[in-house]
């Protein structure tokens, strides 16, 4: 579908009487169940967001979040949000094992948990001091700089990446 710049500021969201999330664009048309993505989540947070149906497939793609009212980028902002559940490991508590296979025992921004990390691939260096990590359930755990873990966490995080 095509939508003219100028008139990205005339999308509009909003919640059905049922939960889901409604999409009106610029000419009036509704679609219901709107499920904001980000394209890329990890190297552009705030260009091109997909927003999928119900089904999961494609109906726009907004090339920024700049480029709408503020009042739908706020929505956009709290789905984008919900959907992005990765926690932020403050401190590796302990290790079953010094290689994977093992768990994990962690304290995050959300508080502690222990997972099981399946193997070296599932810890990601995303820059000089940022990781991701994949547990054996597919969550994914977030370390925006390793530099500012204790230095039993960092030996750990430092022996995979």
């Amino acid at each position: 579908m095509m939508v003219a710049t100028s008139d990205l500021t005339r999308l509009t969201f909003h919640r059905d009487a049922w939960g889901q999330l409604v999409m009106v664009m610029p000419d009036g048309t509704e679609h219901l169940g709107v499920e904001p993505i980000r394209c890329f989540p990890l190297s552009d947070r705030a260009h091109a967001i997909a927003l999928l149906d119900g089904n999961g497939h494609e109906i726009f793609n907004l090339p920024s979040l700049e480029s709408v009212s503020s009042a739908a980028r706020d929505i956009l902002e709290y789905e984008l949000a919900e959907r992005e559940f990765v926690p932020v490991i403050q401190r590796i508590v302990a290790t079953s094992a010094p290689n994977p296979p093992c768990f994990w025992d962690v304290e995050t921004n959300r508080g502690r948990t222990r997972f099981q990390l399946e193997s070296d691939d599932d810890c990601r260096r995303l820059g000089p001091t940022s990781v991701l990590i994949a547990d054996s359930n597919g969550i994914r755990y977030s370390i925006p700089n390793i530099e500012q873990l204790d230095a039993f966490s960092r030996r750990i995080i430092r022996r995979l990446v």
